[in-house]
């Protein structure tokens, strides 16, 4: 009775252990939850405000399927200016969270037997959603040494004559890792020629450390001719549970996936789009959340680099750290199951990433957690 496609896929751990954890903390257990996929901050009230008030004046109808005309001008004007994308509004359709906007693109563009590029460690979604598409994904496996990062030289040697799509994610989930302009030149030089669409999720873009700037995949060259940008509210605004993203294309692409959604979906939340104009016009409360992420960062950083079973890798972007835990002799499940189990610290295994011997951190929670944390993880490792 069940669709072929549907049995393919795989369960996803990374809610498994999400679930896990709340129902640990609704039983009033002292879990130190490193397991997030969200900020802990609020909505902003300013924000919250402004969707009171749609809700209030009666702005509660379906919208375009493609969006309210003014925030997908607040997109577009947010892309041209921040991030070097040549569009127009047209060129911007709000979704229902930018986990809907890559389904619909893939949906839109793939078919069976077409082959997908990930490079890995991966988050879990983009592999699934291929298969439910019939398309063949082809791993393309990067190295801890260099950095996790998808080379020129790699990408080169995985496209095949059937390569269809290639998925970026920068920053990383769950690595933390960015490209800078320089890198995605080299990325660009190679798919340019090849026919390939690439499809750049940059939902993490404002979580960006160092004093770096994220570059979006599309400003380099003509890229965005045949690159849609994924991008959304949830992290760079807290709003996850708004389920409000977007994505940019070609006016060709925007076409074919205007389809998917008049079929599907229809149209985001008509309050959630307000609530949406509001953020996008605000630029310093994400600047603020991502410098308080960055001092989480490093003093997470600096605790676990300490410990002797457990190598953590300092990451560019995201708020996730991704560690190395091969030395503790234990698989990835292993050492979160346990480490869950007997010292109450929720920690994501890595082998749904593509990344066997690995765990993910979130730093998406306070710093007393994040010290109570790493004195657990010490107690844990130290007794193995």
């Amino acid at each position: 009775m069940i669709s072929s496609r549907v049995k393919l896929l795989s369960s996803s751990s990374t809610l498994k252990i999400t679930a896990l954890t709340k129902k640990l903390k609704k039983e009033g257990r002292d879990v130190v939850n490193f397991a997030a996929g969200e900020p802990d901050f609020d909505t902003p009230s300013f924000i919250k405000e402004k969707a009171k008030l749609a809700i209030d004046q009666g702005s509660t109808k379906y919208t375009p399927s493609a969006g309210t005309n003014e925030i997908r001008q607040a997109i577009c004007n947010k892309l041209k200016e921040e991030n070097n994308i040549p569009c127009e509004a047209p060129n911007i359709i709000v979704t229902s969270g930018a986990k809907y906007a890559i389904f619909a693109s893939m949906v839109t563009f793939l078919d069976k037997g077409d082959e997908v590029l990930v490079p890995a460690p991966f988050w879990v979604s983009y592999p699934e959603m291929a298969k439910l598409c019939g398309a063949k994904i082809k791993i393309i496996k990067t190295k801890a040494k260099d950095g996790f990062k998808l080379s020129a030289d790699l990408l080169a040697r995985a496209i095949s004559k059937k390569t269809k799509l290639l998925v970026l994610n920068y920053p990383s989930n769950p690595t933390g890792v960015t490209y800078n302009e320089g890198e995605l030149k080299a990325i660009y030089d190679v798919v340019k020629d090849k026919n390939i669409i690439v499809l750049s999720d940059e939902i993490y873009e404002i979580l960006t450390y160092d004093g770096a700037r994220h570059v979006s995949f599309a400003s380099i060259g003509d890229a965005h001719k045949f690159t849609v940008t994924i991008n959304g509210f949830s992290k760079s605004f807290s709003m996850t549970g708004w389920r409000l993203g977007y994505l940019e294309a070609a006016s060709n692409f925007i076409e074919a996936i205007s389809k998917v959604i008049d079929h599907t979906t229809s149209c985001a939340s008509s309050v959630s789009q307000a609530a949406g104009l509001a953020a996008i016009q605000d630029k310093k409360w994400p600047q603020t959340m991502r410098e308080e992420f960055e001092k989480r960062r490093n003093m997470l950083f600096g605790g676990l680099s300490t410990l002797k079973k457990i190598k953590p890798f300092k990451p560019n972007g995201t708020f996730y750290m991704f560690c190395d835990i091969k030395k503790s002799g234990l698989s990835s499940v292993e050492f979160s199951s346990s480490l869950l189990d007997k010292h109450l610290v929720s920690t994501i295994p890595a082998d749904s990433f593509g990344a066997e011997g690995f765990i993910r951190l979130s730093f998406a929670t306070s710093t007393q957690d994040i010290e109570k944390g790493i004195a657990r993880i010490k107690e844990f490792t130290s007794s193995l």
